[in-house]
């Protein structure tokens, strides 16, 4: 017997940022998918660049913000670490997504939800 209200607590929507060259890229994805199945995350899209130019991995991070403002619902925004998040330097695109409530922050390597 399936208990709804189990159901409705567990499931939740997550989306991966990843960003890199192609073996980062490659193995940050692996262990964030491990990281997603331990915390009962469906991954529902993932974005990703693997080229080190600035203006492509701005325009993937543009994206994400994209399908966060027109997908309704709360999601999980995982990134690889805290350390890339602190990094990349559009972050603070997202404060207004956590401060609503709309949108939480995962770091996989750091077993950490913000």
């Amino acid at each position: 017997m399936i208990n709804p209200i189990t159901e409705t607590i567990n499931s939740k929507e997550a989306v991966l940022f990843i960003y890199g060259n192609l073996s980062e890229v490659t193995r940050q994805f692996a262990e964030m998918l491990k990281y997603c199945k331990r915390k009962n995350l469906h991954v529902v899209d993932v974005f990703f660049e693997t080229s080190s130019i600035k203006s492509y991995e701005e325009k993937c991070f543009n994206q994400l913000l994209d399908y966060i403002k027109h997908n309704k619902g709360k999601f999980a925004v995982v990134f690889y670490s805290r350390q890339d998040f602190n990094k990349f330097p559009l972050t603070h695109k997202l404060s207004p997504f956590r401060y609503t409530g709309r949108i939480d922050l995962h770091f996989a390597k750091d077993n950490v939800i913000i």
